[in-house]
């Protein structure tokens, strides 16, 4: 783990002070950061590659940046930045008060179906304007929608951190991208991303939030 992970708050990666970590997984760790420049709070998302990751890949997942922090919309935790420190890249989202799908799910069990279907409507509608862009998800799932204070879903991530750690082709080609229990069959066997293997997953979150526990349970 690199010294950034497991330094102090205050820390610094770019111009960002990092403060207290949000939460870790096994590609990525979230931070609540800290931009001096325009004095507001963010989440950094500081990517696990490997020291050995090729500069084309890291080259290739910056494009990937720029595209999703084109994406505008209110249902969409929109990109700020990306960048690469000493070998490490790490993305700058909006800090979004709240808390993700799966932790809201995992406090209140099943939801009313009228909640359920509004926050699904708003992924719904987030990923209509990535697609219509040419962006297509590949991991949407629960810790990736955020449930905003005012109970708005917001879709964040778009596998950007995936890709960079599975280098098994070139632009999606032969990619297997996403999490077991949210993929779509083509998913699965790397096929090129399309919009449907994005609706697929929404119809299993959405079964999800009905029914309080995943449809599919896979490792």
């Amino acid at each position: 783990m690199s010294a950034v992970l497991s330094a102090a708050p205050a820390q610094r990666l770019g111009r960002f002070e990092l403060r207290r970590v949000l939460g870790k997984g096994a590609q990525a760790s979230v931070w609540l950061g800290f931009d001096p420049r325009l004095e507001r709070e963010v989440a950094v998302k500081v990517i696990s590659a490997g020291a050995d990751v090729d500069p084309q890949d890291i080259t290739h997942w910056l494009q990937e940046a720029r595209s999703v922090s084109r994406l505008t919309h209110p249902n969409i935790v929109p990109v700020f930045e990306a960048d690469v420190q000493d070998g490490r890249p790490y993305l700058v989202f909006e800090f979004v008060p709240g808390r993700t799908l799966a932790e809201h799910l995992r406090a209140r069990g099943s939801l009313p179906p009228p909640e359920a279907l509004a926050l699904m409507l708003g992924v719904l509608d987030a990923l209509q304007t990535a697609h219509a862009a040419g962006v297509v998800h590949r991991d949407l799932k629960p810790s990736n929608i955020l449930v905003d204070g005012g109970g708005r879903a917001r879709v964040m991530d778009f596998g950007i951190a995936a890709r960079l750690n599975d280098r098994r082709g070139p632009a999606g080609q032969g990619l297997v991208v996403g999490t077991p229990n949210y993929m779509s069959p083509e998913a699965t066997r790397g096929a090129a991303p399309t919009p449907a293997m994005d609706v697929f997953a929404a119809g299993l979150v959405l079964v999800e939030m009905l029914a309080g526990q995943p449809l599919v349970r896979e490792r």
